[in-house]
């Protein structure tokens, strides 16, 4: 005789305000997906501003293309619950269904959060060499790190077996709720830490830059772009401690959650993209005349560029001899900078559109 089939899901209850069958799955599904949209385009232009004329794909672009898969993928997840009825008041729900693509959905988000400021972290690396610099920036790193390890095994380990999280298992033992809030609690002013230290830190060295009034304040305002994702985790923040005024059950609490958690993904990749096209970004501003339009940092010849880096003169004599032998190989960042001084990285990173003397 075969086992017998487990009872269809019911209908869930329906809650004050709604009726059975409201649908709001379009407005986090339409709005985070146009953002995924603009932050895969941008993530493309700057993989190709990256790899010509010269391949510079460094580790900062490939864990961004990394943290791009996860964002898709924790989009398609997303989609898929939205799918099999979240969002819908008093649809019946298949907590066999369900249950696992929320488990997934949580650990892609957490993924893609720690991986984008990874990128972030060691872009900025690239900028200067002192100690101090590279302490904190490593040691964000870390914190990512450690992040991602204890996200995931929260998730995973929540209830033990994890299908306790969405059916009833004889002999279950999960993590009580409050001790469940305090870690999310950890884990989100960790994430608001990391946020502010990757945002604010290259201001500490744009002030020395010679570059112009109008260009200091483009390069601050690509740098500190992730503060819109601060003040997403932060909003996430304040929703989970309740002082959202939504109340704590029905479709709109998942709507906003959903919007919020997809938020913070894609302009974590937007802002990580912003500050490799300041050239590109540099230029249509000028042509809509929001920046002055004459010389600047980046329409500069190789020779003009250079001469403003301390080492610039023995760069420009290296460059111009390989040109006179065509036959020779292109010598490479390493070879080009060596000389009695150290090139001002941040400025050759930040200042030019001419790609060969550039790291980025």
């Amino acid at each position: 005789m075969s086992a017998p089939s487990p009872p269809p899901p019911q209908p869930l209850p329906v809650h004050r305000g709604y009726q059975a069958g409201d649908r709001i799955d379009a407005i986090p599904l339409a709005s985070v997906g146009t953002l995924l949209g603009i932050a895969t385009i941008t993530t493309a232009l700057r993989i190709y501003w990256r790899a010509r004329p010269v391949w510079r794909i460094g580790a900062d672009d490939i864990t961004l293309i990394f943290a791009l898969v996860l964002t898709v993928a924790w989009y398609g997840v997303d989609v898929a619950m939205y799918h099999h009825g979240r969002g819908t008041e008093g649809f019946p729900i298949d907590p066999w269904t369900m249950g696992p693509l929320v488990v997934a959905d949580g650990v892609l988000w957490v993924w893609g959060l720690c991986v984008i400021r990874v990128s972030v972290a060691l872009m900025l690396l690239r900028l200067k060499q002192s100690r101090w610099w590279k302490s904190v920036l490593w040691t964000v790193i870390g914190i990512q790190i450690c992040m991602l390890i204890v996200g995931t095994t929260m998730h995973l380990v929540m209830c033990r077996p994890l299908a306790a999280r969405w059916a009833a298992v004889p002999g279950a033992v999960c993590i009580e709720g409050p001790k469940f809030m305090t870690y999310g609690y950890v884990w989100s002013a960790f994430t608001i830490a990391s946020d502010l230290t990757l945002s604010l830190l290259p201001i500490t060295f744009i002030y020395s830059l010679t570059r112009p009034v109008h260009e200091k304040v483009l390069i601050g305002c690509l740098m500190a772009a992730g503060l819109a994702a601060t003040g997403v985790a932060i909003a996430r923040l304040f929703l989970i401690m309740g002082y959202v005024p939504i109340g704590t059950k029905g479709p709109l609490v998942g709507m906003v959650q959903d919007l919020l958690w997809g938020f913070e993904l894609t302009i974590g990749i937007l802002t990580a993209s912003m500050p490799t096209l300041k050239a590109p970004v540099h230029r249509v501003l000028q042509d809509w005349g929001l920046l002055p339009g004459g010389k600047s940092t980046s329409d500069m010849s190789p020779e003009s560029f250079l001469d403003h880096l301390t080492n610039g003169s023995h760069v420009t004599r290296q460059i111009k001899r390989w040109d006179q032998h065509p036959g020779r190989d292109a010598p490479d960042m390493y070879t080009l900078q060596k000389g009695p001084t150290n090139v001002n990285t941040s400025e050759t990173y930040l200042g030019s559109n001419f790609q060969t003397p550039s790291p980025i």
